[in-house]
């Protein structure tokens, strides 16, 4: 094989071929992944008859799941990183988890979201918990950062939402 190119014209050809290959492969790669990220961010069917969103956004998500938007407002200086929310058939929310981080601490960020929970269940300096349209939303502090965390410097936040039970 390596004596195929032991030519200039040989090795010639192949520097050619890989000129235009190459960005070819690049910007194919790069459609793709956006055709999935977007397809993610519009939710794709789940075993629930719904769909399962999922958004990673490093910046923060310009936009939440329809179901969830109404559900979360995003507090200011927070940015949800990592959104993952099912829906039923009927396009109910299931249940929903988010990453965020703020450049705010905690009691800021609780204090936004304190209004919009009656009756609050849980409130100490790391947690609060409460119901709001008959669902559970519990929002917490968390200590541990990952590698894969896009932000080490800011409070992180976590949110966990499921249906109220009867």
């Amino acid at each position: 094989m390596i004596e195929f190119f032991h030519t200039k014209d040989r090795l010639r050809f192949l520097l050619f071929v890989g000129a235009i290959a190459v960005p070819i492969l690049a910007v194919s790669a790069w459609v793709v992944s956006r055709m999935e990220t977007s397809a993610a961010a519009e939710g794709e069917p789940n075993d629930k008859g719904g769909l399962h969103y999922r958004i990673q956004e490093k910046s923060g998500a310009k936009a939440l799941p329809p179901a969830l938007a109404g559900l979360i407002p995003v507090p200011p200086n927070t940015a949800m990183t990592d959104v993952s929310a099912d829906t039923d058939g009927a396009g109910r929310l299931t249940s929903a988890s988010i990453k965020a981080f703020s450049t705010d601490d905690f009691k800021t960020v609780a204090g936004f979201h304190r209004p919009t929970l009656a009756p609050v269940t849980d409130d100490t300096a790391t947690t609060l918990a409460g119901v709001r349209y008959g669902y559970d939303i519990k929002i917490l502090q968390e200590s541990k950062f990952f590698d894969n965390d896009p932000y080490k410097d800011r409070t992180k936040i976590e949110y966990y939402v499921n249906p109220t039970k009867k």
